[in-house]
């Protein structure tokens, strides 16, 4: 298996992805809401790229459709929802139609469109994300990263997937961007959130009082579920 890992949803092109399996990393927030929404039974996750997108989406499904998503970590006016994990219940979702556009996420799995299979992952699902992968050729890791920019709580992410598949004896092949990830997982693994904290987009949310969303997103195996590209929406699949 090759792995190699993108540091942020604009560095995301055709050339990236071509013939590999992309799995789409945003741990705060988007990744984690759509593991979650689609875990607790959301009918399927369609991500946009924009607000107008989003509500066009929704005027051409009509009924049972949820608008979820954020700019600037905010809810978008006129939206139902904004990108809490936590907002996303089985009382919620159970049988909707998810529409999410997010700064980040959305992003990502939009520039990886020519990817032959596109999975989402965060930590909530990580082990789930692994079983999917194992025995894959070629997969990219792509970090969604904030503005364009690096951030650390994808970046650890990235590193406990190739962690966990090292630990399953696979024979991974690491770019040099992947190295740098795992190696940052590997000496930081005890000390996840701490590490993650100093991070600009972690103290963002903070500001911003989503100290519950922070204490979630860094959890693992609490999902089984791989959200799955199937003509470009999420559906829900098992591992």
């Amino acid at each position: 298996m090759k792995i190699e890992v993108i540091g942020s949803a604009t560095q995301v092109n055709e050339e990236c992805v071509k013939g590999k399996t992309a799995v789409v990393i945003d741990v705060l927030r988007a990744t984690s809401v759509m593991v979650t929404a689609l875990a607790n039974g959301a009918k399927q996750v369609i991500p946009v790229v924009s607000p107008k997108e989003a509500f066009a989406m929704k005027e051409k499904l009509g009924s049972d459709v949820i608008l979820g998503g954020e700019r600037d970590a905010l809810p978008i006016s006129g939206f139902d929802y904004g990108n809490s994990p936590l907002q996303y219940t089985s009382d919620v979702v159970a049988g909707k139609n998810i529409v999410m556009t997010t700064t980040n996420g959305t992003l990502a799995i939009n520039n990886a469109a020519d990817a032959d299979q596109l999975i989402i992952a965060s930590f909530i699902n990580a082990e789930a994300v692994v079983k999917f992968i194992k025995g894959n050729e070629d997969v990219a890791l792509i970090c969604s990263g904030t503005d364009g920019q690096f951030t650390l709580e994808d970046a650890l992410c990235a590193g406990y997937l190739i962690e966990q598949l090292q630990m399953q004896n696979e024979d991974v092949n690491l770019t040099d961007m992947a190295v740098a990830m795992h190696q940052l997982y590997k000496s930081n693994q005890k000390k996840i959130v701490t590490i993650a904290s100093q991070g600009k987009h972690y103290q963002n949310l903070l500001r911003k009082g989503f100290v519950k969303d922070l204490e979630y997103c860094f959890r693992t195996g609490l999902f089984a579920n791989v959200p799955l590209r199937v003509g470009g929406v999420l559906k829900n699949t098992t591992c």
